[in-house]
């Protein structure tokens, strides 16, 4: 097909709209003193002229190593705020450092001109504001790097909020998006840290997350589900979505008037009992986790209100976490082989949640489990601090450059942000205690007749399927046998690792621009935490070979 000359002028601007987001970034990089990045990605042909001219400037200090990160994606904007801010919930990758300064990433932006708000409502929904609101605030009660916030009442009476993607946003992030995808190849082989943990499979899950909290449909989804899922229990109120003014760009959902769930003292005015407060947030997180499998991964005080009955609402639904079965069963089976202290089955237990790949030194692995162990064995329940325990968890899977599962660290993530919410509200709060029910009846959902029984059945079901393609697997060897086809491979370690670098890249290439959204980030973050040439200036950058 002939290419027009609109088209040759389109993909102009968009070559030109990519080398300036590259420069953007590069400057970003130099400004920050990550230059020796900029060579090992090979991007010194981006570097602006002023600054290749003049060489580029040191790095502002008197700013930690750590800040110095946190400033670079917020320097980037919109794709590595959300980064950033998804990184910080995976303490298995990062020390406690940099997991506190990408924690103070913040979601706020300047707002967006209200006209710009409600033509894109008019756009998204086919009819102007005036037709659906018989009142629009134009002032946002909130202005982030995805969305804008306001307040409004349907003409129907209902006081709602109307949550309204930013004009070109999405836009900007396929930009970014596709950048790092070219980018990705070159991060895998010339960065160290590339080579040692696995930088697709943790983009992969950044990507989906990044790319659900794009779509509003799937928030009013995630919404709805709560809802159903907390119907009938009079302590958590969950708000209505508006399905006939939501749309991947707009959503609309029912207003919560109460009281945010860290003013102690506002609470109290109103007569409501912080520590009953407390009790019912954990209560909902523990049924969300171990009951529906479907848990808000976001427990930010913003997100909770007191209402005027004493019952929690929530809001916000765009980061949300799963612990499917076998999760759950996995989580019973190591908490079962760390009361019995048998090492062995819980690197087994390690293994099955995903945690543990390849072993590299197996017998260091099981004496820093014995040594972890014994921190905590025999303290009763009300004598572990959940949150040190997890970190010292995160600390141990890094130590030994394992990878926690993203449903995993998420899951952490949130059971340690939850605890410090209740602890504002009531510091003699057990928040061990109130686990102990839930994880009960996980125990019994994982080990009781009927469960055995239906996970036999489905195993037996698996082995049986098995066998019944074997013969035709079997048929099929032979016959490569008889055509000269089959070949015999020797296994060596080097070559099986250049193998696999090389499936690697094939993927990569599969997977396209979901796959490499977050590679080049993570490589970025992870090689600023562990590079030691960290901080020395280049005496010049080569050109990409």
């Amino acid at each position: 097909m002939a290419i027009t000359i609109p088209q040759i002028g389109l993909r102009i601007a968009a070559s030109r709209r990519y080398r300036k987001r590259y420069r953007e970034i590069v400057s970003a990089l130099l400004r920050h003193g990550f230059g020796f990045l900029v060579t090992q990605l090979g991007l010194s042909r981006y570097i602006p002229f002023q600054l290749g001219l003049f060489g580029h400037p040191k790095r502002v200090e008197p700013y930690t190593q750590a800040e110095h990160v946190r400033m670079v994606f917020e320097d980037l904007g919109t794709t590595f705020i959300k980064i950033g801010q998804i990184l910080s919930t995976r303490q298995d990758l990062l020390p406690p450092e940099y997991i506190q300064e990408l924690e103070k990433l913040l979601d706020q932006v300047p707002p967006v001109d209200i006209k710009l708000i409600l033509a894109a409502i008019h756009k998204e929904l086919g009819r102007s504001a005036e037709d659906i609101f018989s009142y629009f605030d134009p002032t946002p009660l909130a202005s982030a790097s995805i969305g804008q916030v306001h307040a409004a009442r349907l003409k129907t009476g209902e006081d709602v909020v109307v949550k309204v993607k930013r004009p070109g946003v999405y836009e900007q992030v396929a930009i970014d998006l596709d950048i790092i995808s070219q980018l990705a190849n070159l991060a895998s082989r010339r960065l160290p840290i590339g080579r040692l943990y696995d930088i697709e499979g943790i983009a992969r899950e950044f990507a989906q997350t990044l790319l659900r909290e794009l779509d509003y449909v799937q928030e009013g989804r995630n919404a709805d589900r709560f809802r159903e899922n907390f119907s009938g229990d009079e302590t958590i109120y969950i708000p209505r979505v508006f399905w006939d003014y939501t749309t991947n760009g707009v959503i609309v959902l029912e207003r919560l008037y109460g009281i945010r769930i860290t003013d102690k003292a506002s609470i109290e005015l109103a007569g409501i009992d912080p520590k009953i407060v407390a009790e019912r947030s954990t209560n909902a997180l523990f049924k969300e986790i171990f009951i529906h499998g479907f848990f808000h991964a976001d427990p930010h005080p913003a997100n909770f209100f007191v209402m005027s009955d004493g019952a929690v609402g929530i809001v916000d639904f765009g980061m949300i976490g799963f612990v499917d079965q076998d999760t759950k069963a996995g989580l019973v089976a190591l908490s079962v082989a760390v009361s019995e202290q048998d090492l062995d089955a819980i690197i087994d237990s390690y293994v099955d949640l995903g945690i543990i790949g390849r072993i590299e030194n197996y017998i260091e692995l099981r004496n820093d489990i014995r040594m972890l162990i014994a921190q905590y064995y025999g303290l009763s329940i009300e004598q572990i601090d959940i949150r040190s325990t997890l970190l010292n968890i995160t600390s141990f899977v890094r130590r030994h450059s394992l990878r926690m599962p993203a449903n995993l660290a998420l899951l952490t993530k949130t059971v340690s942000m939850q605890e410090s919410l209740v602890m504002h509200l009531d510091p003699t709060f057990k928040f061990t205690e109130a686990i102990i029910p839930y994880a009960r009846q996980a125990w019994e959902d994982t080990f009781s007749p009927h469960a055995l029984a239906k996970r036999a059945w489905k195993s037996l079901s698996q082995v049986a399927y098995a066998g019944v393609k074997l013969p035709e697997q079997l048929r099929r060897i032979i016959s490569q046998l008889a055509r000269g086809e089959f070949a015999v491979v020797t296994k060596q370690p080097r070559l099986d690792e250049e193998l696999n670098r090389i499936n690697s890249m094939v993927n990569h290439l599969i997977f396209g621009i979901l796959t490499s959204a977050i590679i080049v980030s993570i490589s970025l973050l992870l090689s600023f935490v562990r590079s030691p040439r960290l901080g020395r200036r280049q005496s010049r950058l080569e050109e990409e070979p």
